[in-house]
């Protein structure tokens, strides 16, 4: 069996398409009955996994390989602390003096299906993070052959990186300049570090902006912004969208944009919410003579020649401040 040409243009249906390509090719090596292949979120705060793709199994066989199996069955354990490779039943016996066929897992929902052998290979990735596993059953204890666990063994990289969740944001952070820090956020408010590329001290652990983000998680934040620290510098952030709800946010320190001071920003972004100078001047406790002067030198930085055109840049140029800087006196 070959690998076919991806035809879609989503990255999400290209990877999916892949999966199910490289896990059939598998099933006709090993000419296994059923197989399963789970991918684990990290930023999940779980033990939970999920499908990706499989074959022969039963939706409850399923959800139970997915929960209840990783959660308790000892092999599962065996599989992902003490056996780099794929791990047989009859492995389990010989090697670790465990009776897998004993278990819930094997009395519940595969022995009925007709399996008498299986296999669990846990995924790592070259950078030591786990990503999931992939189970395969036969319906004769001959069928798990030697050779058939080692071509499981060989395909164990790729599909290590086909069960990463973190592919999209380490792939964006990649692109990224080599000095942004970066951090992923599930959407129900958990933090998870890139390997490889540091939160930094705003979006690590105990900092302001971190706090900033998890906090408003839930209720939207602008996809491009700014972000004034405690010192007063001037911070871009970006949240981009990434598979499963992720998202990842990225941080950069950035002189002020168009040479504006933090004040005509804070005008700006006043003025972008549609507001007038008087309005302006009331909220900033300022003079409307001032506001005016601000308003001036702000068309004039930006090379624009009115109010509704200043709005379109700063939303354009991800220019809006975030954490209330807009109306700090």
């Amino acid at each position: 069996m070959r690998l076919q040409r991806n035809s879609s243009s989503d990255p999400d249906e290209q990877l999916a398409e892949t999966t199910r390509e490289v896990t059939a090719l598998l099933q006709d090596l090993t000419k296994c009955a059923a197989f399963s292949l789970q991918a684990w979120d990290p930023t999940s705060n779980s033990h939970h996994h999920k499908t990706l793709a499989s074959d022969g199994y039963s939706p409850a066989a399923l959800a139970h390989i997915d929960d209840g199996y990783v959660r308790s069955n000892r092999a599962f354990a065996i599989a992902h602390l003490e056996q780099p490779h794929g791990v047989r039943w009859r492995d389990l016996i010989n090697d670790f003096d465990f009776e897998f066929p004993e278990t819930l897992t094997a009395q519940e929902y595969l022995i009925p299906a007709g399996y008498k052998e299986g296999m669990t290979i846990c995924l790592w990735l070259p950078d030591g993070r786990y990503t999931g596993a992939f189970h395969v059953s036969w319906t004769t204890t001959a069928a798990a052959t030697d050779e058939r666990r080692d071509v499981v063994n060989r395909f164990s990289p790729l599909l290590a990186s086909l069960c990463d969740q973190l592919r999209t944001p380490r792939l964006l952070a990649e692109a990224t300049a080599p000095d942004a820090c970066a951090l992923i956020v599930s959407p129900t408010g958990h933090a998870f570090s890139l390997p490889n590329r540091p939160a930094g001290r705003h979006l690590g652990e105990g900092g302001q902006l971190r706090e900033l983000v998890l906090q408003r998680v839930r209720s939207g934040l602008p996809r491009k912004f700014l972000w004034v620290d405690e010192t007063g510098a001037c911070h871009r952030v970006t949240i981009s969208a990434c598979q499963g709800d992720v998202s990842l946010v990225t941080e950069q320190a950035t002189p002020w944009p168009f040479g504006l001071s933090l004040r005509e920003l804070q005008v700006l972004n006043l003025i972008a919410e549609g507001a007038s100078n008087p309005e302006i001047s009331q909220r900033l406790f300022v003079s409307a003579r001032t506001i005016s002067t601000h308003v001036e030198h702000i068309l004039v930085k930006m090379g624009c020649y009115s109010r509704s055109k200043l709005a379109a840049v700063a939303a354009a140029e991800g220019l809006l401040l975030v954490d209330g800087a807009s109306r700090r006196t």
